[in-house]
């Protein structure tokens, strides 16, 4: 244990003595995601430094760092570092920064939200209920830049298809280290397994679960199609992609430059929703290679999973405000269409 905790302090020293370094007035910042350097946030990641190392007329040489490469390759220290200062800049998902701001969970709760393109017009009303959440995460030292939509989680089994509760009944599934996840999945009669993403692929070959909720284009990263090829389309939970500032950086950099950092934040978005739409063509067409049946539930299908998680809801609008609840899903409502 030692050891490890040794090894985090040099990373995160290593992280430190690269970041924020001023060279004859050009301050260097580092973003870092924890994606390949072929994925969308990766596209976009570059897209946000080309922007701000474009328009700053020099003051700024932003580099970009995949695969989490000052972070031993983990998010959670990717975002402890951007927490601490020791990084400028990353991205990370909801499902993640939601552990630093519980009413932001909202967003996830299942079917909310239609498909993407719902989730991005929420967004673009700037709801206040929901912009108050976004400043709230400046108590965890961070800062949101921007969001966008992330492709939303499906289901993949090894066993069955599913296409009602009942058939999900007692399949063992591998969830996010996140007791919001673990809680949907026992209301809806699975068997919920937390483990970390690196466990999928042989947790499912090895039977400790036997399949898992992502998006297409993560499991087709994943290689889980190799091993579970029973894939409904649910469109059952949203996510989304942050772009985040350590909040002492931010705040130390004059308004014009914040306004550029946000500005860039939108090319950000503006890039991942393009890539992401790319690639769920790459990972359909791979996963059917693979022998993948995919199934898209109807209307009718996703109403016998809303029945069934009526105590899940109960106990999710319990732990807010009755004019933030309603405030919410009102929003949720006039972005429909």
């Amino acid at each position: 244990m030692k050891r490890v905790k040794l090894v985090c302090m040099l990373f995160a020293l290593l992280a430190v003595a690269i970041s924020c370094e001023r060279r004859d007035g050009v301050i260097r910042v580092n973003a870092s995601q924890s994606s390949s350097t072929q994925s969308p946030w990766h596209h976009a990641t570059v897209a946000f430094a080309d922007y701000i190392n474009e328009h700053s007329d020099g003051r700024f040489d932003v580099h970009v760092f995949a695969n989490a490469a000052l972070s031993q390759g983990s998010s959670a220290i990717q975002t402890e570092q951007t927490q601490q200062g020791a990084l400028q800049i990353s991205i990370e998902s909801l499902t993640v920064l939601a552990a630093f701001n519980e009413n932001t969970g909202i967003l996830q709760l299942p079917f909310t939200f239609s498909d993407v393109d719902h989730v991005y017009r929420f967004l673009q009303l700037n709801d206040p209920t929901w912009e108050r959440w976004m400043r709230d995460f400046e108590q965890s030292n961070f800062v949101i830049l921007g969001a966008s939509p992330r492709p939303m989680r499906q289901s993949n089994n090894n066993l069955r298809m599913i296409r009602t509760p009942d058939d999900i009944q007692g399949m063992r599934m591998r969830v996010p280290m996140n007791p919001f996840f673990v809680s949907i999945f026992e209301t809806m009669g699975a068997v919920p397994v937390p483990a970390p993403a690196v466990e999928i692929y042989t947790g499912i070959q090895l039977g400790t679960f036997n399949g898992e909720d992502n998006s297409i284009h993560l499991q087709y990263d994943f290689r889980t199609f190799e091993v579970a090829r029973y894939f409904s389309i649910v469109n059952y939970i949203a996510d989304l992609t942050f772009v985040i500032a350590n909040r002492d950086f931010y705040h130390s950099l004059s308004a014009e430059d914040r306004q550029l950092f946000r500005r860039a934040a939108q090319e950000f978005v503006r890039v991942d929703m393009a890539e992401n739409e790319a690639y769920l063509h790459v990972a359909m067409e791979g996963g059917r290679r693979l022998g993948v049946e995919f199934w898209v539930m109807p209307e009718e299908n996703r109403q016998l999973f809303i029945q069934r998680l009526a105590p899940f809801y109960a106990a999710q609008q319990a732990r807010y405000s009755p004019a933030d609840w309603d405030a919410f899903h009102d929003a949720v409502r006039r972005s429909a269409h």
